[in-house]
Formats: C-alpha cells, sequence, structure tokens
C-alpha cells in the first residue's frame, strides 16, 4: 500500500493523534437550566472581552496550562493547585496589534496553600493573527 492512502485510512479510521480532543464541560440537568435567569446585558454590567483579547487569552491559556491535561500521578497539593486554571487571574493589556496576557496565581486564595516565593505566573504578547510572539 502506498504512503498516502495508508496515511488516509489511519485518519478516517480516528487513530491519528494529531488533533487534541478538548474536554467537553458538562451541562447541568434541565431543571437546573430552567432555573437560571440571565441578567440585562448591558456595557455597565459587564467587562467586555473584545475579540482579539478572547483569541489571545484562549492561545495563552492553551500553551501555559494545557487544558484537560490531568496532574502527575502522586502531585503535591501545591503541584495540583498550579495546574488549576481556576487558580489564576489574567490580566490583558491590549497593545499595537498584539495583546499582551499575565496569569497571576491566587493559591493561598483559591487552594488554601501558603505562596512559594518564586512566582510561577507566565506572561505572554499575543499578536492578533494568533502568534506568539514572546513568553516570560
Amino acid at each position: 500500500m502506498k504512503p498516502l492512502p495508508l496515511c488516509l485510512l489511519a485518519l478516517s479510521l480516528g487513530g491519528c493523534h494529531l488533533s487534541r480532543a478538548r474536554p467537553q464541560a458538562p451541562l447541568a440537568p434541565p431543571e437546573v437550566a430552567n432555573s437560571i435567569q440571565f441578567p440585562s446585558w448591558t456595557k455597565d454590567a459587564s467587562i467586555i472581552v473584545e475579540g482579539h483579547q478572547l483569541k489571545a487569552l484562549q492561545i495563552a491559556m492553551e500553551d501555559f496550562l494545557h487544558p484537560g491535561k490531568p496532574p502527575p500521578k502522586g502531585a503535591d497539593a501545591m503541584t495540583r493547585c498550579l495546574l488549576a486554571p481556576d487558580t489564576y487571574d489574567a490580566w490583558l493589556v491590549r497593545g499595537e496589534r498584539m495583546t499582551y496576557v499575565h496569569f497571576t496565581p491566587n493559591e493561598a486564595e483559591r487552594c488554601g496553600l501558603q505562596p512559594e516565593v518564586m512566582d510561577p505566573g507566565a506572561s505572554y504578547a499575543i499578536s492578533d493573527d494568533g502568534v506568539i510572539l514572546k513568553r516570560d
């Protein structure tokens, strides 16, 4: 069998690991969903994350935390805490044709742990076309 048809066969059977499946968020049962009333959507009562910022945040988040990947077996409490997306606050600053993203952990408040001396946060500069220009 020639290489191209073999690759196409592997792709069609789902045996290719080139694409990552994103974990699905669980859905609440209908009785819970029916009890939810959305607020009035106004600029004054909302935090607006514009399109380029949202794209940059998603790219940086996926690069920094690898959502959906579980902590290693036997990981200590601090490691588990620092691998959880909800441990972090994200700061966004709009630049010229780019967005700066900074993640800073809040391990004391979110995990009940004493903060480490070093800051395990991260900073990114993401271009409007989705390229990581710099990470620190």
